[in-house]
């Protein structure tokens, strides 16, 4: 991940934690071309082996950064790649500044792009405002339509906090409505960084996210066959299947990557930049010596340390003890923020996922044997199922309503 621009932004929501950093309100961080030069060197050498690059390009707001550095972006990326190297680019924006000339360029270069959109206008415009107090709504949705205008991919991330918790139909009405397929939701919080000193606060409790996820499922599941694709699902059912789960929350470890701040320091995980957890700076030390370093790996394997508690709970294997950064160490507190959340949700949809997952898991197995070997078709209609389930396959996995519902 990099913070290309640190966390400076021209909006002001109501529960950014980085509002300190605000565009125009102090000097302007940005990545000075050296930095970028001597990352992208080190980082393409570092991958050398696996020829599979995947950077995320996140702030604040990357896009004021400019389009002309993201330009020199792709450039040093074609330069240093490995020959054969697949290059996976995604950009985490408002949306706000995006025009033609931004949607030529992420379309060109295949970027994924992620658009922070809270739901219809009351409820998004309600925090997510500007210095002047106004609402971005409009301007999110029309840097919607530059992306759809030059067929760039995006998905949706929603900030659920007091504006939008009890708000569930509303929220996945619109984004229904508005066609989106690939939407995640985030608990807001209030605190940026992990130290001793500063006690993690949080903007809705326990028992509102519980009750949030609860209704989100039910408006998600429709009947089995969910159509629109929510991340903390899709991870949920990962774990339900035994595969690794894509969202680091549900990890078993925290693995999930680097964050390089705009002036080439170095640290374990986003909601980690502090003093006390930087790693190095890739204008000192080449970035496989950074990653070498003994606090790495400890860091990352830090989560599998975990409290009596998570270790008889029934639903660890699901969520592993959730995300670090939530754990709580007062006296009789429970392990982690939101562990009731999560209890209760799984407890209300356990049914439902295990039934989802296991015809999931058959049409895994189909889609096995029906490319196994070359040439090989699907079964017809009144034939028995590839799946072994020995119902006849338009009613198992060739069913209507399974070939329009996602798998991940």
């Amino acid at each position: 991940m990099f913070k290309t621009v640190s966390t400076d932004c021209n909006l002001d929501c109501d529960y950014c934690y980085y509002r300190q950093s605000l565009e125009g309100t102090r000097v302007r961080r940005r990545m000075e071309q050296p930095v970028l030069d001597a990352f992208m060197s080190q980082y393409m050498q570092y991958i050398a082996d696996v020829r599979a690059a995947n950077i995320a390009w996140q702030g604040g707001e990357p896009t004021l950064a400019g389009i002309d550095f993201f330009e020199r972006v792709v450039e040093l990326e074609a330069k240093h790649a490995p020959r054969g190297t697949t290059i996976a680019n995604s950009l985490q924006t408002n949306a706000t500044l995006l025009d033609d000339r931004w949607g030529e360029l992420l379309r060109e270069y295949n970027f994924l792009v992620g658009v922070s959109l809270d739901g219809p206008e009351d409820v998004h415009d309600s925090v997510r405002r500007d210095r002047g107090g106004h609402g971005s709504f409009r301007r999110v949705l029309a840097g919607i339509d530059v992306l759809r205008k030059h067929g760039v991919e995006f998905n949706i991330l929603s900030v659920v906090g007091p504006h939008s918790v009890k708000r569930v139909p509303d929220v996945m009405s619109f984004f229904r409505s508005e066609g989106f397929t690939h939407v995640q939701f985030i608990p807001a919080m209030s605190f940026q960084s992990i130290d001793a000193a500063t006690p993690a606060t949080y903007m809705i409790t326990p028992e509102e996210y519980g009750d949030f996820l609860i209704a989100l499922f039910d408006e998600w599941y429709e009947h089995g066959f969910p159509t629109l694709s929510v991340r903390t699902f899709d991870a949920i059912l990962q774990r339900y299947l035994g595969m690794h789960s894509d969202l680091c929350v549900y990890g078993e470890q925290c693995d999930s990557g680097i964050v390089v701040e705009y002036n080439g320091d170095v640290y374990p995980c986003d909601f980690y930049v502090h003093p006390d957890w930087r790693l190095g700076n890739v204008m000192d030390d080449p970035l496989a010596s950074i990653l070498a370093k003994p606090e790495h790996p400890a860091f990352s394997a830090r989560k599998r340390t975990l409290p009596a508690q998570c270790q008889s709970c029934e639903w660890r294997p699901v969520c592993n003890g959730g995300c670090p950064r939530n754990r709580t160490n007062a006296e009789g507190a429970p392990p982690e923020y939101f562990c009731e959340s999560h209890q209760r949700f799984l407890r209300y949809a356990d049914d439902r996922l295990r039934s989802l997952s296991e015809r999931l898991a058959r049409r895994i197995r189909t889609a096995r044997a029906t490319y196994a070997a070359p040439g090989r078709k699907p079964p017809e209609r009144n034939e028995p199922c590839l799946c072994g389930s020995a119902r006849k396959y338009k009613a198992c996995c060739g069913d209507s309503r399974a070939e329009q519902s996602y798998l991940f």
